[in-house]
């Protein structure tokens, strides 16, 4: 008997794993370039994010473990997240990163596809949720559904909105919320 979960989860692993190489190769071309990129804490902390929600999602993606009767339109809606947060990981950072970047100024060319696309991350996420059972969609309680309706009007607000203040406020929100998830949901790969 072949297992179907590893099979399907290597292409999402991959795809996962070039985001997260992405990431750090953006993070390793601005140590690289230290004094010569105008940096921006702002986008900095969005790299962060990016990064523990990709890791997040590879960490999640076990939980489909169980599932036996694979389709083609099952294994295509969970690579849907992969590559989604792939394309956020290219908006992030500018190609070519060299001297003189300004990243503020990227951020906030960027933001509003970056934050577009980020809206359809909490719909995936209740989607993925669904997926997995009825009663594994309830079991979430009520924190989740507000906390998903939250982070999709938040990700909308961070789409319209070049407001420095709501952009570091948010950046640092998203954070707390991905460490809290992290703690309270994650202590143990089940």
């Amino acid at each position: 008997m072949t297992d179907s979960f590893s099979y399907v989860s290597v292409l999402t692993s991959i795809v996962l794993a070039l985001c997260i190489a992405r990431v750090f190769a953006g993070v390793g071309k601005l140590l690289q370039l230290r004094g010569r990129v105008r940096i921006c804490w702002i986008h900095l902390l969005w790299a962060l994010n990016l990064f523990l929600y990709l890791v997040l999602n590879w960490w999640i993606l076990y939980r489909w473990r169980g599932e036996e009767h694979w389709t083609f339109f099952l294994f295509l809606f969970v690579l849907l997240s992969p590559s989604l947060t792939y394309l956020l990981s290219v908006l992030l950072f500018p190609d070519p990163l060299e001297a003189g970047t300004d990243l503020k100024g990227h951020f906030f060319s960027n933001h509003r596809r970056f934050f577009s696309l980020a809206m359809l991350v909490p719909l995936l996420d209740a989607a993925d949720t669904y997926l997995k059972g009825w009663e594994h969609f309830l079991a979430q309680g009520p924190i989740y559904f507000v906390t998903i309706g939250l982070l999709f009007v938040l990700m909308a607000v961070a789409a319209l909105s070049r407001r420095v203040w709501f952009h570091a406020f948010f950046a640092v929100f998203f954070l707390v919320y991905l460490l809290a998830f992290i703690t309270i949901n994650l202590r143990v790969l089940t």
